[in-house]
């Protein structure tokens, strides 16, 4: 069984009504069970690695040229 650490620091911001109520709309939209849980995600995924970027950006250039390929294939294809 997975040992559960007990989360004991506090960050604090101030918003506007109308940027809470967002914010409220997007945890609903996006399941997530609270501000505070989608606030943490939000900024956990600002500080990933550089590393797990750049491998993000690869992937999506590999997938970009595929496409590219692709599409040129259907043109092809399309004017024969």
């Amino acid at each position: 069984m997975p040992i559960i650490k007990r989360r004991t620091k506090i960050v604090s911001i101030r918003l506007l009504d109308e940027e809470y109520t967002q914010l409220l709309r997007l945890c609903q939209s996006r399941g997530a069970r609270s501000v505070s849980d989608l606030a943490r995600h939000a900024m956990f995924g600002l500080m990933a690695p550089a590393s797990h970027l750049e491998g993000k950006v690869i992937e999506m250039d590999a997938r970009l040229v595929a496409l590219r390929d692709e599409v040129a294939k259907l043109s092809r294809m399309v004017r024969a």
